[in-house]
């Protein structure tokens, strides 16, 4: 059952209540989005040396950069191009490396510097005091949900595309 009430009609047939779950679904990933990119811009004068998305890249290269260029290409929804040229200008500042991959010497994977894990570390404490009021706002048993769902719904909407 949605939101809006029943999700199936007693003809068996999707009722108005589905399309209007639906449709407040939608408008909720929209907000949720919206706000994620105005939180972008007001993190951003806390970050002197790194843009936002600097710091987005850093993180996917933690997180898959020993799978290659795809893979964090794939976990940022950015174009290959976009990441390399972005990995190049990280690299220049010394916040990661690009080398070979073990299995293939031609093909490139990247890893953070020491710099670049310090810096990655710091920002996300920076990033987690400033979201820590919404969290500490939520209840216990939406704090139980809030991060599955979240990354529940990043996955779904990444699919999307």
């Amino acid at each position: 059952m949605g939101v809006g009430g029943e999700g199936v009609g007693a003809d068996g047939g999707r009722n108005q209540s589905t399309t209007d779950d639906g449709e407040q679904f939608a408008d909720a990933v929209l907000a949720l989005l919206a706000v994620a990119r105005r939180t972008r811009g007001r993190l951003q004068p806390l970050f002197e040396d790194v843009t936002v998305p600097q710091l987005v890249l850093l993180d996917a290269v933690q997180a898959c950069g020993l799978e290659g260029i795809g893979a964090i290409s794939a976990y940022t929804l950015l174009s290959q191009p976009t990441v390399t040229q972005q990995a190049a200008s990280l690299e220049a500042a010394g916040l990661l490396r690009r080398i070979p991959a073990e299995d293939d010497r031609r093909r490139r994977v990247l890893t953070l510097t020491d710099r670049g894990e310090q810096l990655l570390a710091a920002k996300r404490d920076l990033v987690a005091d400033r979201l820590s009021l919404a969290w500490k706002s939520l209840t216990p048993q939406e704090q139980s949900i809030a991060v599955p769902l979240l990354r529940h719904i990043t996955d779904l909407v990444s699919h999307l595309t």
